[in-house]
């Protein structure tokens, strides 16, 4: 099989996920990092055929324009409101990452072989970012093997992440002596997106083994990563990817069902028994999922700082407002007290209609296998918009949807959109077959 030139850079774009802190150039004051760089390839690539990214375009119009319509008239409130206050690029890097996603949807929407695509792209993600990381761990004598090494035996995220993650960043980087925290959250939300996309490239009814070997060692980095909203959400795809695939193809075997039964307990029963062990790495974990940090501390505090500014100016706003520092991590309460009660309505009801595809999506192809004709697993599909679904509520930057989120979105948009192409024809022969359509 012959790739076109836009295939090959879906490909190339989708492995650059992972290297959002690999950093290129300055441009305007926006880090442009390998990751963007390799969008924007893809997006130079659609330009050498204009008419097919044309109709690309007006094929995801249909499921994206809408909400997408509301979303900008959002950030044009948003903008208006925050003229003349140093929004550190904000709306800059939304109207960015929107296209980005946008181009990859595009680019997606071309491909012949869609399976193939999110398959390689997901496989070159994760092994890229292994091999490079662990390049550069040794060339500052460090070493993924002696990190885990340390986390086990010690419990020691601080070690992993200021000592081993913040090297490789600040040697990847542009040089400056500090390195946002946000950094590795979203090297954890493309790790994400890397695991979703694939999972849903394995089209075939036999067990996807590199798939699970592929959810460990996600599973495993975002632990280390220390990035409790993306784990969280990760294991909540899990399971929903679980009940769709459960429902779509139901087994209904006795000894099966008796046999994942004991399975079910045992691992529950090793679960407890780990999790009530004295080992550093398990207190770690559990103390980290206790909600009983800074981090959960701090988000309280803000939602109650927002609470108070939007009963100071319910209608218009207050502009841009921060505590300690930092902008309010919620989408919603952001947009009201930045933006005012319009804005507000304006991101609620873009924000409802997405979850309404997202929830017809998941009934159709639970409970009508027929409506999902293309090689690629939908459960997996339907889990990509759970993150910037779940992100918005906490993240940073005002909650906004970052990079990997609006990748996550676009992806999911541009194969559900590629669905419907594909089903068309054969509804239409079903039509002609019994005689209420002329034309085959």
């Amino acid at each position: 099989m012959v790739w076109s030139p836009v295939a090959m850079a879906l490909v190339v774009a989708l492995g650059g996920m992972t290297f959002t802190w690999v950093h290129v150039t300055k441009l305007g004051g926006f880090d442009l990092t390998v990751a963007y760089v390799a969008v924007i390839l893809l997006g130079g690539s659609l330009l050498l055929r204009p008419y097919d990214t044309m109709l690309s375009a007006v094929s995801l119009a249909r499921n994206v324009l809408p909400w997408l319509i509301l979303y900008l008239c959002y950030l044009l409130v948003l903008a208006a409101h925050l003229a003349g206050f140093p929004d550190k690029g904000m709306l800059l890097r939304q109207i960015f990452f929107l296209l980005c996603g946008i181009t990859t949807g595009l680019a997606l929407l071309q491909s012949d072989d869609p399976a193939r695509t999110l398959r390689r792209g997901g496989l070159a993600a994760l092994a890229g970012f292994l091999l490079y990381s662990e390049l550069l761990a040794r060339q500052n004598g460090l070493s993924w093997l002696t990190t885990i090494q340390v986390f086990v035996t010690q419990g020691d995220l601080d070690y992993v992440v200021y000592k081993f993650l913040r090297v490789l960043f600040r040697a990847a980087g542009d040089g400056d002596a500090e390195i946002a925290a946000s950094v590795k959250n979203i090297v954890a939300a493309s790790l994400f997106v890397v695991l979703c996309i694939f999972r849903a490239g394995h089209p075939t009814i036999l067990r996807d083994r590199w798939g699970q070997v592929m959810t460990l060692v996600v599973l495993g980095l975002m632990v280390l990563f220390n990035t409790r909203s993306v784990l969280v959400v990760t294991v909540l795809a899990m399971i929903v990817v679980f009940i769709i695939s459960s429902i779509r193809v139901p087994r209904h075997s006795g000894a099966g069902l008796v046999l994942k039964g004991i399975v079910a307990v045992f691992l529950i029963t090793a679960m407890v028994l780990l999790l009530s062990s004295d080992q550093a790495a398990t207190a770690q974990i559990g103390e980290r999922f206790s909600f009983a940090d800074a981090s959960t501390e701090g988000r309280l505090q803000q939602v109650g700082f927002a609470l108070a500014g939007i009963e100071q100016s319910i209608l218009f706003g207050s502009g841009l407002a921060e505590i300690n520092g930092q902008l309010v991590h919620n989408l919603f309460l952001g947009a009201w007290l930045h933006g005012g009660l319009v804005a507000f309505l304006t991101i609620i009801v873009a924000y409802t209609m997405i979850v309404a595809v997202w929830v017809r999506f998941v009934a159709q192809i639970a409970f009508r296998r027929a409506s999902w004709v293309l090689p690629v697993r939908p459960e997996w599909i339907a889990a990509l918009p759970l993150l910037p679904l779940f992100r918005v509520w906490i993240a940073g930057d005002a909650g906004h949807p970052g990079f990997p989120e609006w990748m996550a979105l676009f992806l999911f948009f541009a194969v559900l959109t590629m669905n419907q192409q594909a089903i068309r024809p054969r509804a239409r022969l079903q039509l002609y077959r019994a005689g209420e359509a002329t034309v085959p």
